[in-house]
């Protein structure tokens, strides 16, 4: 096959070190690390991957473009599992009551959380959403992100859910990334409104409706809905209860479970087919033996413990240690994890999670690619594969959760094509 693109000169390229599936268990730390290596692409997809004195021979030509990477890092473009990143307004003032020692409990009781967002995104339009996203998203890349999840979930009533699911899906349509939209009008039940009135004018209103929404716009991908499980927001039967009905309009399913305290969801996540359960924060040991037998991924928000000023952490080494496949997202938001850099939240990881790098890597792209639905197509550095790419201005791995203040993200290639260079 003729080369379109090749990135040579790779002072280390790591991508996992398996071809297919998710990656579980001791298998996370395998990752392969080459040095002098290259990337051979041909249109969208990678061709080879290999020792730059074995393949830059093979497909060097005069019709095939070269990326000289000067000695940099490589790995596969960073995958974001879970964001939310479509929102109106800030709240730079509940960092600062937390700061002080507010709880997320107390800040919510004083009419702030996600009641404050909604209130901001109820009065945004659809064109200032999208504005607003598509400079989010463009941070996002410049940190080296070339994939992510985005939930709606800061409207609570169906004219707003259903305009921030209109802005992810025009997002979709014009951003170089790849977006995987989920619709979540159970993010929270709106001031004064009963809560089992308001699911069940989520499953017989809004779900219907935000079907309709997404056959029209004709998604790149498919459509999760989650639910945030938990106490003071949706039970576990109201969680049950939408997700018979999400998969009766052909939605897939993932859940926020555990963050406060356990009602079960992590065990619903595994019998009801969900692609992932996120947050874990208590999760019970037979529930981590549950995921461990099931494709459901655990994803990890080790941003959010952190800027929550959490003094306990998801517990990521038992998890890997009983062969559960645990990904990482940003959770980036307007509230509880204002952190849209993965880069930061691989060190996080690192240090609050104790994953070692390899395993952080792993779990920022094939496995945060599965728990989003995109596994088969992304988070590899291996034939066949999107040629997703991000280049760091530094030259091993260790090097990147190392600079944890600083973005050595120099160059993102998507599909093929170079999408950001820093100048």
């Amino acid at each position: 096959m003729a080369a379109d693109l090749i990135i040579k000169s790779i002072g280390e390229l790591a991508t996992v070190a398996s071809t297919s599936g998710v990656v579980k268990g001791d298998a996370m730390q395998n990752v392969l690390r080459i040095k002098d290596a290259c990337i051979v692409i041909s249109g969208e997809k990678i061709v080879e991957v290999g020792a730059e004195a074995d393949l830059l021979p093979k497909y060097a030509s005069s019709n095939c473009t070269v990326i000289d990477a000067q000695g940099k890092l490589v790995t596969a473009g960073l995958v974001d599992a879970h964001t939310h990143l479509v929102f109106d307004g800030n709240r730079a003032n509940e960092f600062l009551m937390r700061c002080q020692g507010k709880t997320y409990t107390e800040i919510a009781e004083a009419g702030g959380g996600i009641v404050a967002s909604m209130r901001a995104t109820r009065g945004s339009t659809l064109e200032r959403l999208v504005q607003l996203g598509q400079m989010r998203l463009q941070r996002m890349l410049e940190a080296g992100t070339t994939t992510c999840e985005v939930k709606t979930g800061y409207g609570l009533d169906i004219d707003s859910e259903l305009r921030m699911l209109e802005a992810i899906l025009e997002l979709q349509k014009h951003s170089v990334m790849d977006i995987v939209p989920t619709f979540m009008p159970a993010h929270a039940v709106p001031p004064g409104e009963n809560r089992e009135r308001y699911v069940k004018h989520l499953i017989d209103d809004m779900l219907p409706q935000a079907s309709r929404v997404v056959t029209a716009s004709s998604s790149k991908t498919h459509v999760y809905v989650d639910v945030f499980c938990d106490r003071g927001y949706f039970t576990l039967a109201d969680t049950e209860q939408i997700f018979a009905a999400a998969k009766k309009y052909g939605f897939r399913l993932k859940v926020h479970a555990d963050e406060f305290v356990n009602l079960g969801a992590s065990k619903l996540a595994t019998t009801a087919g969900a692609d992932s359960a996120d947050h874990l924060l208590n999760i019970s040991d037979d529930e981590i033996a549950l995921m461990a037998k099931s494709e459901t991924v655990a994803v990890l928000l080790p941003g959010t413990s952190f800027y929550l000023n959490l003094h306990e952490h998801a517990r990521a080494r038992t998890m890997i240690a009983n062969g559960v496949a645990v990904a990482l997202g940003s959770d980036f938001n307007p509230g509880s994890c204002h952190i849209f850099s993965l880069p930061l939240i691989w060190g996080l990881a690192c240090l609050h999670l104790k994953l070692s790098v390899e395993e952080a890597l792993t779990a920022l792209t094939v496995n945060a690619a599965y728990a989003i639905g995109m596994g088969e197509k992304v988070g590899r550095l291996s034939a066949g594969y999107q040629a997703d790419i991000t280049m760091y201005d530094v030259g091993t791995l260790e090097e990147v959760p190392y600079n944890l203040g600083w973005n050595s993200v120099a160059q993102v290639i998507k599909k093929g094509r170079s999408v950001f260079k820093r100048s």
